[in-house]
């Protein structure tokens, strides 16, 4: 057995293991084509590697590093990633998962990485389809999935779980709108506060919201959507010319999942019944475009999951968020 750099000659090797890893129910992914594996693992800053056993593929990792950065971030503040690890059964148990996640390692420490992260911030991400349902997907796994045997393996190689987070879905054919929901928008209204779909003409500051959550990935996101021709359908709440509460932007994903980034309210407006008048809002929107579902990820300890299940989604799964210090 031998680990090597992987190489365009090893794709249909790497897509029988996968496919196979698949079709056992050993991991959620959605089924591996070459066209799909060129779009997500051959990304700057890709690290891939394979075991070969008399030029066989007997196993494949994947990781990489960030070649883009979020204000703050740098090469040097940011971990290397783990995204993907997987063994052909009849080689397990040999030793062939430890070598390559070895390998990715000294990769890692090479590019100056001290930390191993597995975690929804990874380039590398990867579709998987969420248990009892019709093959409905979420687009990105948010850690290691707590149910396959490779959790087990990563705490055995030195991979401390950080927190967990829990996969949501709701069947929009399902979703109820309360009643409440427009006695509440109506309560805002009272206190000068207008919730719903949001107008870019209004040209409301978002900095101290985005500044007070601490996020410049919603930072960005907001600048990005409202600076289009044609930006996407965006909801919030709006007070004396200051965006105080959002979510979106509202997309329809081509396999019928309802999109968006992400739902904030700024610190000094919680409690006052914006995050629910919003994502009751963003359910009507995906409804409104022709989605047939909305899934999201948040974590288990997260307040907001009450707004999430009293909106109707269940919990699918739960991920482990993981790192592992890298000695020099």
């Amino acid at each position: 057995m031998e680990i090597r750099p992987y190489q365009d000659n090893h794709l249909a090797g790497v897509v029988s293991l996968w496919n196979g890893c698949v079709s056992r129910g050993e991991v959620l992914y959605r089924p591996l084509v070459p066209s799909y594996f060129e779009e997500k693992f051959r990304i700057p800053g890709a690290a891939l590697f394979v075991a070969l056993e008399k030029n066989a593929v007997i196993g494949f990792i994947a990781g990489c590093v960030k070649t883009q950065f979020l204000p703050g971030q740098t090469s040097a503040n940011t971990p290397g990633y783990l995204s993907v690890l997987m063994v052909d059964p009849a080689h397990r148990g040999r030793g062939v998962g430890s070598a390559l996640l070895h390998q990715l390692e000294a990769r890692m420490r090479d590019l100056g990485k001290t930390l191993l992260a597995i975690t929804s911030t990874c380039p590398i991400n990867l579709d998987w389809i969420i248990p009892g349902t019709p093959g409905h997907e979420h687009n990105n796994m948010p850690g290691a999935d707590l149910l396959c045997s490779g959790y087990g393996f990563l705490q055995r190689r030195g991979f401390a779980e950080r927190v967990r987070e829990v996969a949501m879905y709701l069947d929009l054919a399902e979703y109820r709108k309360s009643p409440e929901i427009e006695e509440k928008r109506a309560a805002l209204a009272a206190q000068g506060i207008i919730a719903g779909l949001y107008d870019p003409a209004l040209g409301s500051s978002f900095d101290g919201m985005c500044d007070r959550v601490g996020s410049e990935y919603w930072r960005q996101v907001l600048r990005d959507e409202l600076a289009c021709d044609h930006p996407r359908p965006i909801l919030a709440a709006v007070h004396e010319g200051n965006m105080v509460g959002f979510t979106g932007p509202v997309d329809r994903q081509e396999n019928g999942r309802g999109w968006f980034t992400g739902i904030c309210t700024d610190p000094l407006y919680e409690k006052r019944g914006i995050a629910s008048v919003l994502f009751n809002d963003l359910m009507g929107e995906f409804i409104r475009v022709g989605a047939a579902y909305s899934t999201l990820f948040t974590g288990t300890e997260n307040h907001a999951q009450r707004l999430y299940l009293k909106t109707g989604f269940r919990a699918a799964r739960q991920f482990a968020i993981m790192h592992k210090q890298l000695e020099g």
